[in-house]
């Protein structure tokens, strides 16, 4: 009876055994398999531009190349015109302007004289004043002729370091201003920038 038992026993535990490694074999071989990867897509080669091959330049090509410009028509020859010192100093027989002296205090500064310039190389040129007079003071440094439409304000015509003694100091083109009536005045400076008293005239501009 004994035996008999221990038959039942060994029977119910093997059977008990492979029932369990049933299960377990039932278990792993029912996982489900993993996904597989999505396939990747590959771009399409790139094709690089074609290189055309240049030619080589041919070397001593600047050798026919001339840099040096065609010789220009010679132009015809002008005479030059006769002048004096100052330009129209040659002139001579003009018209006298009329002026009267505003103030001419000073021997050794002051506007004796203006007449019409008559160059060599026309008949008269009435625009054109030619006025003489004297700057001739004690260590001259400069002497300068002004103009001024109203007494105050002064505009430069001409400064020389050259003294004159009763001679031509300039050569006044009259259409560089307006018309009217003006100061003309004479001003000389010493070495030292002291002036004396300027030898002041009116004119009449028309």
């Amino acid at each position: 009876m004994r035996a008999r038992l221990d038959v039942l026993l060994m029977v119910a535990i093997t059977g008990a055994i492979v029932a369990l490694f049933a299960a377990i074999a039932d278990r792993e071989f029912s996982r489900p398999l993993p996904a597989r990867p999505a396939p990747v897509a590959v771009p399409p080669p790139v094709l690089l531009p074609t290189v055309t091959p240049q030619p080589s330049p041919t070397g001593g090509w600047w050798d026919a190349v001339s840099l040096t410009p065609p010789p220009l028509p010679a132009l015809p020859g002008v005479p030059a015109p006769g002048t004096g010192g100052l330009g129209l100093s040659g002139a001579s027989g003009g018209e006298d302007v009329a002026f009267s002296v505003v103030a001419c205090p000073q021997s050794t500064v002051k506007i004796t004289k203006i007449v019409t310039a008559k160059p060599p190389w026309r008949e008269t040129a009435p625009y054109v004043w030619n006025v003489y007079g004297t700057a001739a003071i004690p260590n001259l440094e400069y002497w300068k002729a002004e103009l001024s439409a109203d007494g105050q304000g002064w505009a430069l015509l001409y400064r020389s370091a050259a003294a004159v003694g009763d001679g031509l100091l300039i050569e006044f083109n009259t259409r560089t201003v307006p018309k009217g009536a003006y100061q003309l005045r004479l001003l000389a400076v010493d070495r030292t920038g002291n002036y004396g008293e300027p030898c002041t005239v009116g004119i009449t501009i028309r």
